[in-house]
């Protein structure tokens, strides 16, 4: 739980954070042993990491290249910390940092104190830092988180804006049928009523469905709600989630989309490690938190046996039909001469430019079927509606 406090340090300063605790006494104990008097301390309305995510993905990035910038230009760590802090945008953002700074302050390395904010920082990003420290290449490994983050990013916004499309679509069809079966139908079923006129079935049959929804709404609505929780209820049960993962994976169109994101998501994990000096098997272990479809997180596990054992990456990748036959030549050939990290960073890189093209592609794909289904749709109510009023005249 986190507890937001103003206190006066022994020098007279006013200091405002947020510290971490299991309840307000430990919390206020904690403070007054470090030599703070408490003026103010209360629960926060929100958690850390929800805090978190409202400074946003891109001040993560921004705080990565500042790190660079100042630990390249001179600076030594805790000055560069406190300049970073200073910039920071938002003040949840700032209190984080200002954390890890006191942290290394008293003694402590980098990644121990990001390491102790677990809520905010991932694991990869802790192993990273870790690596940088151990070689002296911090401003490198923050380069690298730099781009990994950024890159992740960009694939994050190309997905979301693929799908932005054909989901306003889908929403309008949903609109348009609304509107159909909720005003226009039941006045041309008053019209054909007044007029006695002998309807054809598929005309009776719209009629019909109108009238159910606009006596039984109540009920369709709670029946949807109930749907949708017990899809929700059901999601939480492993072996529904098993079957659903293998479902999108196995998908005729989709099934290849969500291989490639997923793969391309591990390999960046990946290329971003062991580049930055991550043991193999860490990065490995660690790239398993980045993917949550469960033949994927098998996958991971099977390669992390393998190769703890002395096997190797390719061989389990060959035995698995998750990833394409050319990418597993590309990883293997780095494997065998050497060059892993190397080559599991140019795949990842091609592997993220060609998703871009293959989600722009399914887009294409998808926004004709989602017309022609509006138009279906349309067209169809339009014929049911107006053919019983030309037969009316023409009989006339």
């Amino acid at each position: 739980m986190n507890f937001a406090f103003e206190a006066i340090s022994a020098d007279g300063r006013t200091i405002k954070d947020i510290v971490e605790g299991d309840d307000i006494g430990s919390v206020a104990e904690t403070l007054r042993g470090r030599g703070l008097m408490v003026m103010r301390l209360t629960p926060t309305r929100e958690t850390a990491r929800r805090e978190f995510r409202r400074s946003g993905a891109d001040d993560f990035v921004l705080f990565a290249q500042q790190m660079k910038m100042m630990l390249e230009s001179g600076a030594s760590l805790v000055p560069a910390l406190l300049a970073v802090e200073q910039q920071a945008r938002r003040a949840s953002f700032r209190n984080v940092i200002s954390q890890v700074r006191k942290h290394v302050e008293e003694g402590g390395s980098l990644a121990e104190g990001f390491r102790a904010r677990p809520d905010i920082f991932k694991p990869v990003f802790c192993a990273m830092v870790a690596a940088g420290e151990a070689t002296a290449k911090l401003p490198e490994a923050f380069a690298r988180l730099s781009e990994l983050a950024q890159r992740q990013q960009a694939v994050r916004r190309a997905v979301v804006g693929a799908m932005a499309y054909p989901a306003v679509l889908s929403v309008m069809m949903i609109g348009v049928v609304i509107v159909l079966f909720s005003f226009v139908i039941p006045r041309f079923r008053l019209l054909f009523k007044n007029l006695n006129a002998e309807l054809p079935m598929m005309t009776q049959i719209m009629f019909d469905i109108s009238l159910a929804l606009g006596r039984y709404w109540p009920i369709a609505v709670g029946a949807i709600a109930g749907l949708v929780t017990a899809g929700v209820f059901a999601l939480r049960n492993q072996e529904v989630r098993d079957r659903l993962d293998r479902a999108m994976t196995n998908a005729p169109l989709l099934g290849r989309v969500v291989r490639r994101l997923m793969l391309g998501r591990v390999l960046r994990v990946w290329a971003a490690m062991l580049q930055s000096h991550v043991p193999l098997l860490e990065a490995i272990e660690q790239s398993k938190a980045t993917v949550r479809n469960r033949r994927f997180v098998k996958l991971i596990e099977d390669i992390h046996e393998s190769v703890s054992t002395g096997g190797r990456i390719g061989n389990t990748l060959a035995e698995s039909k998750l990833v394409e036959p050319i990418i597993v030549s590309a990883i293997s050939t780095g494997e065998e001469n050497g060059r892993l990290a190397e080559s599991v960073a140019f795949v990842s890189r091609w592997l993220d430019e060609d998703n871009r093209e293959l989600i722009g592609s399914v887009t294409r794909l998808a926004e004709p079927v989602l017309l022609s289904g509006m138009g279906l749709v349309v067209g169809l109510a339009a014929m049911t509606l107006f053919i019983p009023l030309f037969d009316m005249a023409t009989a006339a």
